[in-house]
């Protein structure tokens, strides 16, 4: 009896052709923490910086993403290149003040937030502006602010000077006090940021003073003003001078796009006369002209010596104030 064919055994599929793998190529060298003195992965902005140093060194490079980094690896036979090249661009980065985007973020994590302080000295100086809304009683003597302070382009140019400051405190009524405190707030607290609260006053006040003084001379006499505005107007000026003089972007339509908003609020921030008159934009534009130059004055130092500290700050509010004070007293006087 013969036996029974048995059936074939299935003939197993071949696995697809596996292609070579290029990564991770045993010719390259990690030298993230050669370069960096850390055993971490290295921050985005530092991959970029080391991506564009090799790139203009034609150096071949590779940079991979581990966890939350970059590693950095390069071919064997060029790794000493690479890191010389690498500690090169430190060392000029050492030599010139330039730029360190982590240095900056990490100093704003760091500072404490200056809007509560800004915003309380606000509060106060709402509270001061109030009182110049109408006429005030002072030792028995009945005082018209408007008539004694209001911003009066021919009384300037006889020699009252002091009405380039304390036109800054007067306003037309509470609606138009409102929105520059409201708006001076916003502003005054950005700028604080970039070099400090007592500094940020003592620019806000010289540029609105020196806003209104451009004004009386280019335009003459018969102009009358009064509100904050100008200063208002001053402190975006110099926060968009302190930027540009820390960092010094290139710019672009991006960067640009920001002076379209700022001529849009020269057009619609603040009353300008003091009987509903049109809008003093000649008082906005010398405001932020004038609070652009002390930015960029302002900024450069902050840039090579740093902010001021506490001691420094308080002197710049004690400035503002004595300012201030100089100017109502020669209103009274």
């Amino acid at each position: 009896m013969t036996d029974a064919p048995r059936p074939a055994a299935p003939r197993r599929a071949l696995p697809p052709p596996t292609r070579a793998s290029l990564w991770p190529r045993p010719g390259l060298r990690d030298i993230t923490q050669t370069a960096t003195g850390s055993a971490s992965p290295a921050t985005a902005i530092r991959a970029r910086e080391w991506e564009l140093v090799l790139t203009a060194r034609a150096i071949p490079h590779a940079i991979r993403r581990q966890g939350g980094g970059y590693r950095l690896l390069v071919p064997r036979r060029r790794a000493e290149e690479a890191l010389n090249e690498l500690a090169a661009y430190a060392a000029e980065r050492e030599a010139r003040p330039l730029p360190d985007p982590e240095a900056d973020a990490a100093a704003l994590a760091g500072r404490p937030p200056t809007w509560p302080t800004v915003v309380a000295v606000m509060g106060v100086l709402a509270g001061v502006w109030g009182i110049f809304l109408g006429r005030s009683v002072i030792f028995g003597r009945l005082i018209d602010w408007r008539e004694l302070a209001a911003g009066d382009s021919a009384r300037m140019l006889a020699g009252q000077w002091h009405r380039a400051v304390t036109s800054l405190f007067l306003h037309a009524d509470p609606a138009h006090l409102f929105g520059n405190a409201a708006s001076g707030a916003l502003f005054l607290s950005l700028l604080s940021r970039e070099v400090g609260v007592g500094l940020a006053f003592f620019l806000s006040i010289a540029a609105g003073g020196c806003g209104n003084t451009l004004k009386a001379v280019i335009q003459g006499p018969g102009m009358h003003f009064l509100g904050a505005s100008t200063a208002v107007f001053g402190a975006l000026g110099a926060l968009g001078g302190a930027r540009l003089a820390h960092r010094w972007p290139p710019l672009t339509f991006r960067r640009s796009a920001p002076a379209g908003a700022v001529l849009m609020l020269l057009a619609m921030l603040g009353a300008g006369g003091e009987d509903a008159g049109p809008i003093d934009l000649a008082g906005h534009f010398f405001g932020f002209l004038c609070g652009a130059v002390l930015g960029l004055c302002a900024g450069f130092a902050v840039a090579r010596q740093g902010r001021p500290g506490r001691a420094a700050q308080a002197a710049f509010a004690a400035a503002a104030l004595g300012v201030a004070a100089w100017a109502f007293g020669a209103a009274l006087r």
